[in-house]
Parts: structure tokens; C-alpha cells; sequence
């Protein structure tokens, strides 16, 4: 009973980690060829433990595909927020541009600070709206008060980094200017983007976990059909094996 029991967890599971590949296939977060072959080692584990293919089978699947089916809405959670942060990243780029382009700007400072604001850059968002508010026409009573309220927010709460890091050569920049004095970058779009890793990262986990998987599942089933010196040469073959396609995988 314990054995049909764990076999129909894993096949549950398996449901839903090929209902997850299929949807992150649709969006564009995995590759259809990824998602294909992320479904066909999903079936094949439940395969294996409906069949008792290998020893542990059944447990093998359930936590083989019960690790991913509770990383991958995490993986999709922080792919929407990596898709959030490059517009945010696109949009203050914008703002900055229009900024070098006419540094009495004022609507652009506004949302050049707005942005900083929203991404908890409280310094950057006080320095750029005080010379928003210093470039602005005579009414600009919410942008004083909301300049006053963002003053106390930093003054008691917030975080003073004294400077802007540069992302991309790691030199520290005064709070104020745009562009790195170093290398010339815009500093606050990569501050805001810079937060989360590439997508690419994410594809390549999915890659591993394929490639450990069979690497595992083929280790077991050796271990468990065959024995002696066989066993002893083909394990730590596959093993191999896998190690070197997981370190290739990573190091493309």
C-alpha cells in the first residue's frame, strides 16, 4: 500500500513539474528544447518508480522531483521579478538620458527620483528630487512636501551608502552624478538591474538538475541490476560522466 501510495506521489509530481516546464516553454524562461527534455526525465522517473526500475526508485522520484516542483514556482517568482527590474532598468536609463540631455529637466529629475524611491536608493531619490524641486516652476507644493517626508524617511530610517557603486568596474562614485567617472557607465540602471542574476543562469540550473538526474538514476540502476566488478567500474563511470557534462554545462 506504502509502495502504490509513493508511486502515485511521483506521479503527481511528475504532472506538475511537466505542467510547470510547459508553461516556463511558453514564456520564454526555458527553451522548448529544454522544457521537452525536462518533461521526458520527469516521465521517465515515473516510469521507474510505477516499474521498480532500479532500488529506490519510488524514493528517488519523490525527491527528485519533489525538490523541483517546490523550486520551480520560486524559479518563476523571481523570473517575473527579473523581468520587472529590467523594465524599472529601461525606464531610469530613459530618465537619465533625458537628464544629460537638459539637466534642468525637472520632470525628468522627478522620475529619476521616483524610481530611486521605489528601489530603496533613498539618497539618490532625495539629491535628485531637491534639484527637481530646485528647477521647477513656482508650484510645486507635493513635490516640497514629498521631498520633506523622503528627508525625515532618510534622516531616521533609511540607509546612507555615502556613494554610488559602480557595477561594472567596482569604483566608488559621489551621490549625484549619472555616469561612473571610471569607465563611464550609467550607474543606477545597473544598480537596479545589477540585483538579479541572468536568465541564462536559471536555464543552465534547469540543465544540471537534468543531467544529475539521469546521471543518479543510471548510477542506481547499475548498482541495483548488476554487481560486481562491473558494477564497480560502470558506477563511478557514469558518475564521472555526469560530473564532466555538469562542469561543461556551466563553464559554456
Amino acid at each position: 500500500m506504502e509502495g502504490i501510495v509513493a508511486v502515485m506521489l511521483v506521479w503527481l509530481l511528475a504532472a506538475l513539474w511537466i505542467f510547470a516546464l510547459v508553461m516556463m516553454g511558453i514564456t520564454g524562461d526555458v527553451t522548448p528544447t529544454e522544457a521537452i527534455l525536462g518533461s521526458v526525465v520527469a516521465l521517465l522517473l515515473a516510469f521507474a518508480a510505477a516499474r521498480h526500475a532500479f532500488p529506490y526508485a519510488a524514493l528517488f522520484g519523490l525527491l527528485t522531483l519533489g525538490i523541483g516542483a517546490v523550486a520551480l514556482p520560486m524559479v518563476r517568482h523571481y523570473l517575473n521579478r527579473q523581468a520587472h527590474a529590467q523594465m524599472d532598468a529601461e525606464l531610469i536609463e530613459q530618465a537619465c538620458r533625458a537628464v544629460e540631455f537638459d539637466p534642468k529637466n525637472w520632470g525628468a529629475l522627478i522620475q529619476l527620483a521616483t524610481w530611486c524611491y521605489r528601489h530603496d536608493l533613498m539618497e539618490h531619490a532625495v539629491h535628485y528630487l531637491e534639484q527637481a524641486v530646485q528647477q521647477a516652476p513656482l508650484y510645486t507644493y507635493n513635490e516640497k512636501r514629498m521631498l520633506r517626508d523622503w528627508q525625515h524617511e532618510l534622516q531616521h530610517f533609511g540607509k546612507r551608502w555615502g556613494y554610488t557603486p559602480c557595477l561594472n568596474c567596482g569604483a566608488r562614485n559621489p551621490v549625484g552624478p549619472l555616469r561612473c567617472e571610471r569607465c563611464g557607465e550609467l550607474l543606477l540602471p545597473m544598480l537596479v538591474q545589477g540585483r538579479w542574476i541572468p536568465k541564462q543562469l536559471v536555464q543552465k540550473v534547469v540543465r544540471v538538475w537534468v543531467i544529475s538526474t539521469i546521471g543518479m538514476a543510471l548510477s542506481l540502476g547499475v548498482a541495483g541490476h548488476l554487481s560486481g566488478s562491473a558494477a564497480v567500474v560502470l558506477v563511478p563511470l557514469i558518475i564521472g560522466l555526469t560530473g564532466g557534462m555538469i562542469l561543461w554545462v556551466l563553464r559554456k
